[in-house]
């Protein structure tokens, strides 16, 4: 008996870390999450422009169209 209250014992504990693990990256998420946010609404930073929203397609730049089915990177090569 005292083997399986050992097994529950560590499992117990090993749950309980899991738990603060999980508590700790969640913070993680959050905090890239506000960080990510707070880039995009500044303009002065680069490659941090929001995603369009669903409809609002906007034409692409001449250098981003590709010719032929090709992608941008491979036309000119």
């Amino acid at each position: 008996m005292e083997s399986y209250e050992k097994k529950s014992d560590e499992a117990t504990s090993d749950a309980e870390q899991l738990s603060e693990e999980g508590e700790r990256v969640e913070k993680h998420i959050e905090e890239a999450k506000r960080d990510w946010e707070a880039k995009q609404a500044d303009t002065g930073v680069p490659g941090a422009v929001p995603a369009p929203e669903p409809g609002d397609e906007e034409e692409l730049p001449p250098e981003a169209r590709s010719e032929g089915g090709e992608s941008a990177d491979s036309a000119g090569q």
